[in-house]
């Protein structure tokens, strides 16, 4: 449990909105597509290129049934598709991948199994359909179960605050579907968000970027 026991407000004083707003600030993009590996036969997988191209070289491997891939854009062609790939990039071939439904985060354009994280200091939140999961550099966890979901006024989805709290425990993010260095990696993320953990009388903000991993996916 987080230390010293947290406790949550009504209402985000306008301030602390703006601050988290500000974390989650940049210019928006086109937001990510998911798909699923489709064509592939069962005891074969999808390569991984480093560049799109069929000849370049394969620096990984998709399960022939991956679900839940993320992909961030395509090249001019529109024929391969761009992922994150370990501590960088990597491309898939599009006509082998097919759009998939995901559950959601609520009643917004977040994808279930969304996962947001910073550096310096380290901090995580995992969400699921209706919950998220918080820990961060002190080894403080929760599991907050949503309380409050809101999309931008004029907008039509994003940005998106995303409110969770139990037991005196409150996270709230601000959620922008934009590209986002974590600083320590050549690698994009779809998201970029701030975070603020209330406990009692400390806060804390956090801004950071987020993704839907493949171990979201059915492998």
């Amino acid at each position: 449990m987080l230390r010293p026991a947290l406790s949550s407000s009504a209402l985000l004083r306008p301030a602390l909105l703006a601050s988290l707003l500000a974390c989650a600030a940049g210019t928006a993009l086109a937001e990510p597509g998911y798909f699923r590996v489709t064509g592939v036969a069962s005891d074969d997988t999808l390569n991984v290129r480093a560049e799109p191209d069929a000849g370049s070289a394969d620096i990984g491997d998709l399960a022939h049934d991956q679900s839940a891939v993320e992909v961030l854009d395509t090249d001019a062609s529109g024929d391969w598709g761009r992922i994150t790939w370990e501590e960088s990039h990597g491309w898939v071939a599009m006509r082998f991948l097919t759009p998939e439904e995901l559950p959601m985060i609520g009643d917004s354009r977040l994808p279930a199994g969304l996962l947001c994280t910073g550096t310096e200091p380290f901090w995580s939140i995992r969400y699921t359909a209706d919950t998220a999961l918080y820990s961060d550099f002190n080894n403080n966890t929760a599991n907050l179960p949503m309380t409050d979901q809101l999309t931008a006024a004029g907008r039509a989805g994003f940005p998106v605050l995303l409110r969770h709290g139990a037991s005196n425990v409150t996270a709230t993010a601000v959620i922008r579907a934009q590209l986002c260095s974590d600083g320590m990696s050549d690698r994009d993320y779809p998201y970029a968000a701030g975070l603020m953990i209330e406990a009692g009388k400390e806060r804390i903000l956090f801004d950071g970027c987020c993704r839907l991993p493949l171990e979201a996916g059915s492998n």
